[in-house]
C-alpha cells in the first residue's frame, strides 16, 4: 500500500461513522473496497466526470471486491465521496469532509 493509500485510509476510517450514508451496523471495513475505488478511479480516470465513469467503476468494483459484504448499490455513495475528494469537488468550507489534498 503506498504513502498515499494510508492517507486515504486513515482519512476515510476517522470520518467514514460521520458520513450520512454510512450504516451503523457496518464498519469501516465493510467501506473500505468502496472508498479505495473511488480513490484510485479518481487517478485512474484523471479529467473524467464521475457519471461518465460510474459503470467503469461499478465494474472495477465488483472486479476488485468480489465477495465484498457491500453491494455497489451501498457502496456506491463512499465509491463518490472518495472521489469528490480526491477530484477537489470537497470545497475548503467543508471542514468536516476535508480540504483536496493530492490523497
Amino acid at each position: 500500500m503506498t504513502d498515499e493509500h494510508t492517507k486515504a485510509e486513515a482519512y476515510w476510517r476517522e470520518h467514514h461513522a460521520k458520513q450520512p450514508y454510512a450504516d451503523k451496523n457496518l464498519s469501516f471495513e465493510h467501506y473500505a473496497p468502496a472508498y479505495r475505488t473511488g480513490h484510485e478511479g479518481a487517478a485512474k480516470y484523471t479529467g473524467k466526470k464521475f457519471e461518465e465513469i460510474e459503470d467503469d467503476l461499478a465494474l472495477d468494483y465488483e472486479k476488485h471486491c468480489a465477495g465484498s459484504d457491500l453491494p455497489w448499490d451501498q457502496a456506491l455513495p463512499a465509491v463518490k465521496a472518495a472521489w469528490d475528494r480526491l477530484g477537489g469537488v470537497i470545497s475548503p468550507r467543508d471542514p468536516d469532509r476535508g480540504i483536496r489534498s493530492g490523497f
